[in-house]
């Protein structure tokens, strides 16, 4: 019988992978989509990276669960607004 997985979904990799793993569910492979980067990237794509995701910008997500859970897509988003330096007067 397939497990079904959507409470995974939208959940940060590291959440899903402990509620696999509390399920005895491990050695799950987890997959960066393959999704094509953008044309004309905005200066906030800079954030889309490790050292984002370590500053609290970005969040690597579940967006899909295959293999019964054995396999999770995930992809990167923006989390947090990049900070504007302040106007002196």
């Amino acid at each position: 019988m397939q497990q079904t997985f959507e409470h995974l979904l939208g959940l940060p990799t590291q959440a899903a992978l402990a509620i696999l793993a509390s399920s005895g569910i491990t050695g799950v492979d987890v997959v960066p989509t393959a999704a094509p980067p953008k044309r004309q990237p905005g200066p906030d794509e800079l954030l889309r990276s490790d050292a984002g995701e370590q500053q609290g910008y970005a969040s690597t997500r579940v967006v899909a669960v295959e293999e019964d859970g054995r396999r999770l897509i995930v992809s990167r988003f923006l989390v947090g607004l990049r900070p504007q330096p302040s106007k002196e007067e």
